[in-house]
């Protein structure tokens, strides 16, 4: 994961040196829409957003974020195969969202932050002697998401930390997620 942050931010860098002459304007709206990994303490998933928005001063834009992260999370087995455990968690997520873009050239980073519902659907499995146990129950919690990336183009790369809270089996369900996806709009005004 170091290595990763590592890279991004040096690409970042490298973009942003590069692009530092070419001043750009946007048009305002656009919607993002992007796919990426989840991970969690103990398991990862698949993550699937979209997110209208505006961009009320030049750099900072507004919206609302659809997202449905699906996270597989402690899944055990015993050595004999007698015994097996596991949990899943689907995760709807509403939020009020704010990017501000550190620069306004074709390569554009940003930080963003975002406040709002987390409905948490949990299963736990359970077999062992040859029966099983399943529990299900869901539960909303008010969360909040950091996150950080860049736009090129039409290409945007998301790093993002989500403070989701605990679902009704009393599983943490924080998630730390990378999505790359494009927007639609938003480009560059003629």
């Amino acid at each position: 994961m170091k290595k990763l942050t590592l890279l991004v931010v040096t690409g970042c860098l490298f973009f942003a040196t590069m692009s530092a002459n070419a001043q750009t304007e946007f048009k305002p709206f656009r919607v993002d829409i992007g796919l990426g990994y989840a991970t969690a303490s103990s398991g990862g998933g698949v993550v699937f957003n979209f997110e209208p928005k505006y961009a009320v001063i030049p750099q900072l834009s507004v919206g609302v974020k659809f997202e449905l992260d699906l996270i597989m999370r402690d899944i055990k087995i015993s050595s004999s195969g007698e015994f097996a455990n596991a949990t899943a968690q689907g995760i709807g997520s509403y939020l009020a969202t704010a990017d501000y873009h550190l620069t306004q050239n074709v390569f554009r980073p940003f930080v963003g932050a975002g406040l709002g519902i987390y409905q948490i659907a949990a299963a736990t499995v359970t077999t062992s002697g040859g029966k099983g146990d399943i529990e299900i129950d869901g539960s909303n919690n008010f969360g909040a998401m950091l996150r950080a990336g860049f736009d090129v183009t039409h290409f945007r790369l998301a790093l993002a930390y989500n403070f989701a809270g605990k679902d009704a089996l009393d599983n943490n369900t924080d998630f730390f997620s990378v999505t790359v996806g494009v927007y639609i709009g938003g480009g560059k005004r003629r």
